[in-house]
């Protein structure tokens, strides 16, 4: 006996269809709403740890926690807009998240010259959403291979001024 499932019902996708029926999205929107009580306890736990949590643990003091709605489904995520973080690098987010590997940078002066190279350190993640959301902790953060970062001053002009460039 062969069983024939309809593709679309409605003129939208048979899981479209059924995620947006009122029940299911009232049931994501309150599992979206947990979570995200969740996240905020985590945010704060981190917080008042401070950098003694989980050893070089990044600054969570410009982190937010917010939700977000698509046509179907519900995020909780997690954003970070610090200044002291590469003016708010939409990677910090993910760095705080799952944590980073070290990498060098050389600071390089306005005609390329290198005026100093340092390792910034790695650092564990938080874990903040994962664990608000129950997640297993299976990505590990950091890239695979060694970043070294060139930071180049502009010439002239304001003092203080620069450029990034990542090799």
């Amino acid at each position: 006996m062969k069983i024939e499932w309809e593709k679309r019902v409605d003129g939208k996708k048979f899981e479209q269809f059924i995620g947006l029926i009122g029940g299911v999205q009232l049931s994501l929107e309150e599992t979206q709403f947990e979570i995200r009580v969740r996240a905020e306890e985590n945010l704060q736990r981190v917080r008042a740890a401070g950098n003694s949590h989980r050893g070089g643990v990044p600054d969570v003091g410009g982190a937010e926690i917010g939700t977000e709605r698509g046509r179907v489904d519900r995020y909780v995520t997690l954003s970070d807009a610090s200044a002291n973080r590469q003016g708010g690098n939409p990677n910090s987010a993910l760095s705080i998240e799952l944590g980073r590997n070290a990498y060098d940078v050389t600071l390089l002066d306005g005609d390329g010259k290198t005026v100093t190279k340092y390792t910034v350190g790695a650092m564990g993640g938080t874990y903040i959403l994962t664990d608000a959301a129950d997640l297993p902790h299976k990505l590990k953060g950091g890239a695979k291979v060694k970043r070294h970062v060139k930071i180049r001053m502009k010439k002239g002009g304001r003092r203080g001024g620069r450029t990034s460039r990542r090799d």
